[in-house]
């Protein structure tokens, strides 16, 4: 897929758009080849952002759903994270207290 420039594509739209507009206002039979060769060029140009902007659109909604995974995969790592550090403060506490207990038995 290529890279696409939106502001262009958008006025390459709009100066199309304004183009037939003034073409949709002549008499075919006024035309001579060269408008009706600029009006084909013209059609596939727009055929052509329109699919450049269909391919946008594809893109897009794969880089959201890569964003929500994303997102999702963080907040379950950070959820282990939590539980490892509360296991970490038990597992201290535990050992303070073990060693405590060692060092002055009487305490018991």
């Amino acid at each position: 897929m290529t890279s696409f420039n939106f502001a262009e594509a958008l006025q390459a739209r709009i100066c199309a758009d304004l183009e037939a507009e003034k073409m949709a206002h002549t008499p075919r039979s006024r035309r001579d080849g060269d408008e009706r060769r600029r009006d084909e060029l013209l059609e596939a140009q727009i055929a052509a952002l329109e699919e450049a902007v269909a391919d946008a659109e594809i893109l897009a909604e794969q880089r959201r759903q890569e964003a929500e995974t994303a997102a999702k995969k963080i907040a379950e790592l950070e959820a282990q994270i939590a539980l490892l550090q509360q296991w970490i403060r038990c597992e201290l506490s535990s050992t303070i207290t073990d060693q405590a207990h060692r060092a002055d038995p009487q305490s018991k």
